[in-house]
Order: C-alpha cells, then sequence, then structure tokens
C-alpha cells in the first residue's frame, strides 16, 4: 500500500524502486502476483489503483541509487496498471507486524527496507491511532506543559 494525499498519472519512482528491492529481497514472492497498491486521498472520496511491475521496472529498480523525484533512466513502461477487483466478501486474515504499528505515514523516518519485524494475526490498528504517530502526542503534551507553566490566559481583576 502507497497512501498518497492526492491521484498522481503515474506511479513515483520511488514506489517503483522499492518494490522492485522487495522483490528482490525475499525470492519466495512471486512477481506476476505482486502488486502495488495506492491509495489517494482526494476531496469526499478515496481513489484506489493497482499496478504491476514490468520486467524491465524490476532490473530498473532494483538497481536505481538514484532517490531523487526524477532518477535517470525511469519511464512510466517499468509498470502497468492491473484491474482490480473490490468485494464486500473478505475470505482471509490480517497479519499486522508484532507490537501493531503498521502505518510509518506519520513517522517516515524510522521506516526502512531492512526493517526486522515479526508477524502476528490480528485486526490493524486504525490508520490515525496514536502509536502510528507518537511525535503528534509528544507535541501536545509539551503544548499542555507549557500554557501550566504560563498560567491564566486571562487577568485576575479582583487581585
Amino acid at each position: 500500500w502507497v497512501t498518497q494525499p492526492n491521484e498522481t498519472p503515474q506511479l513515483s519512482p520511488s514506489d517503483v524502486t522499492m518494490h522492485a528491492r522487495i522483490l528482490a529481497d525475499n525470492k519466495m514472492w512471486n512477481a506476476d502476483a505482486s502488486i502495488i497498491l495506492t491509495c489517494s486521498f482526494t476531496p469526499g472520496s478515496c481513489s484506489l489503483t493497482a499496478y504491476k511491475l514490468t520486467p524491465q521496472g524490476y532490473s530498473w529498480g532494483k538497481t536505481n541509487k538514484d532517490s531523487g523525484p526524477n532518477p535517470q533512466g525511469y519511464s512510466p513502461g517499468h509498470y502497468e496498471k492491473v484491474q482490480m477487483l473490490l468485494s464486500d466478501v473478505f475470505l482471509g486474515f490480517f497479519m499486522v507486524p508484532e507490537g501493531g504499528v503498521w502505518n510509518y505515514n506519520f513517522m517516515g523516518v524510522k521506516h526502512s527496507t531492512t526493517m526486522k519485524y515479526g508477524l502476528t494475526l490480528d485486526n490493524p490498528k486504525d490508520f490515525y491511532n496514536e502509536f502510528h504517530r507518537p511525535a503528534h502526542y509528544l507535541q501536545f503534551t509539551a503544548i499542555d506543559q507549557q500554557a501550566e507553566q504560563e498560567g491564566a490566559d486571562r487577568e485576575d481583576v479582583y487581585s
């Protein structure tokens, strides 16, 4: 899953690179059955798009060293859109990282493709759960402590 604030017309080079490296590091994954699913949160809706790497995209992505927005050699031919069927019937289960944190959208610097983690059967925590954004809650605490130190917001006219 890749979440993004708006829908883009193509798959980003960094997504191609990350997916290719994950496939290269996990030989037991079937590259033809592995997709990249983007979820774009547009005003009033949510847009899903599924992509699959082409053989050229896989080769380019696993050797790409340029993490910039426009790396040399990148082309829209590195992926293709694939059909996605949505249903209200779910057959399967959720596997979440031990500890429950799966959303690194709010703490991206802590995410690494070389992270080691175990998986457990469980329901995933909500997207905005406090476990996914500890820095926000530390900021809220700091604001509250600062307000307590500053005292009242209004002048005491009876003193």
